[in-house]
């Protein structure tokens, strides 16, 4: 009898061992994955690597997100109405005229963009003449940022092709904008609809896009700005600057990140004048 009873209280605890060791193996396998998205922002994507855990903030388009659908049909309507006007067609014809060959034969077969600003420089720090464009999107009615690539002729769009992250979501300063800076661009065109409509062609007097060194621009005025944690105050050139206001001097600036082929946006400037 007695021999029953150790053997009985040895099987139990032997199965008592297991069950525990099994929930460990569990909890380790479901609370260990190399990456998955953080709830309620899928723009944000977390990843774990060799127990270090980084954050990308890469941004969804404003005029992707749904929680601002009602805004973005408003902008669209608004952005529709003055490309029927053709006031994005004669900003468009001006432009492309200007432009080298191989782009010129791009958008012939992009039919739907109507280009309304353009800049050149080294963007993607290769030492070739790469460019950025703005365009008007007439199939989705937006305003999209284009970028070429020299070394790979390649375009691509900014948020829908190449990742943007958010380098100054965690900065020092306090430095904050409603909508990704294809949206702002877009409310600023918006803004100029009458004097748009007037002289289409005032448009391409201040262009909204640059390919800068911030340091040697006077337009920017760096002690007032505001810097990512992410990249050195001292690496400011081969920038792509977009203009956020048609009254104030407010910029954003984005960097080419080679590491993992993005931009990120890592200064921003509001009311430096």
């Amino acid at each position: 009898m007695k021999q029953f009873v150790v053997f009985f209280i040895l099987t139990f605890l032997i199965a008592c061992s297991s069950q525990e060791t099994s929930k460990t193996n569990s909890l380790e396998i479901s609370e260990s994955p190399k990456e998955h998205r953080i709830p309620g922002n899928s723009g944000k994507k977390e990843i774990k690597s060799e127990g270090e855990i980084t954050l990308a903030e890469y941004q969804t388009s404003t005029y992707d997100d749904p929680e601002f659908a009602d805004e973005v049909k408003k902008h669209q309507e608004d952005l529709k109405k003055l490309s029927d006007k053709n006031v994005f067609a004669v900003i468009h014809t001006k432009l492309i005229q200007k432009l080298a060959k191989k782009h010129q034969e791009y958008f012939k077969t992009k039919s739907n963009y109507e280009i309304l600003a353009v800049a050149n420089g080294n963007l993607f720090q290769e030492n070739k003449n790469d460019s950025g464009f703005i365009v008007y999107d007439q199939k989705n009615q937006r305003v999209s940022i284009l970028v070429y690539r020299e070394a790979k002729n390649a375009y691509s769009e900014l948020f829908r092709e190449l990742k943007v992250e958010n380098g100054l979501e965690h900065a020092d300063c306090n430095y904050t904008s409603f909508g990704t800076i294809d949206y702002q661009l877009a409310g600023e065109i918006i803004y100029q609809e009458e004097s748009l409509i007037k002289n289409p062609e005032s448009y391409t007097e201040y262009p909204p896009v640059r390919i800068t060194d911030l340091a040697k621009d006077g337009d920017f005025i760096l002690k007032e700005g505001c810097f990512s944690k992410k990249i050195s105050q001292k690496k400011t050139a081969n920038s792509l600057c977009i203009a956020t206001s048609s009254v104030y001097n407010n910029w954003e600036a984005l960097k080419y990140d080679k590491r993992n082929n993005t931009f990120i946006i890592f200064y921003g400037q509001a009311f430096a004048d």
